[in-house]
């Protein structure tokens, strides 16, 4: 039996945090300049929902704070909603806005993204900078890849 200390647990949620950052970062990018790189491993940052579901899970087991608990499985109801959106149903919803499904969608990625964000603050500073930094780029790369048609 492995026993996961708090540290290793919290390195953890600043791992997972990170890698969710980087790769919405290049999720963005591609969709902004290389559109059928996006369309085909975009699919990831939902899949990801997976190892949300297990990490939140290991994080209740290891009786960490609620927000180490709460971050990845908010992030595994956002995924697991893209998914069901984007992949499974192929809803178009951006353009035009399908008010139902871009109102859920934005609301629950932003709140992933601040339940995240914020523990980082007591984390450490640093951390909490850095994620700042990748949230803004990301955000900026977001909004600029969506391109009225």
């Amino acid at each position: 039996m492995v026993v996961m200390t708090s540290s290793t647990l919290r390195a953890a949620f600043v791992v997972f945090a990170f890698l969710v950052q980087a790769l919405l970062v290049i999720n963005f990018a591609a969709r902004r300049w290389r559109p059928e790189l996006e369309r085909k491993y975009g699919w990831i940052i939902y899949a990801l929902a997976i190892v949300a579901v297990l990490l939140g899970v290991v994080f209740a087991l290891g009786r960490q704070p609620a927000w180490a608990i709460v971050a990845p499985l908010l992030y595994a109801v956002w995924a697991g909603f893209g998914y069901y959106v984007d992949t499974y149903r192929q809803i178009e919803w951006r353009n035009p806005p399908r008010w139902s499904v871009l109102v859920p969608y934005v609301l629950l990625f932003i709140a992933s993204q601040f339940a995240f964000w914020i523990p980082l603050w007591y984390v450490g500073l640093g951390y909490w900078a850095a994620y700042a930094l990748f949230y803004v780029v990301n955000t900026a790369l977001n909004v600029s890849s969506h391109r009225r048609r």
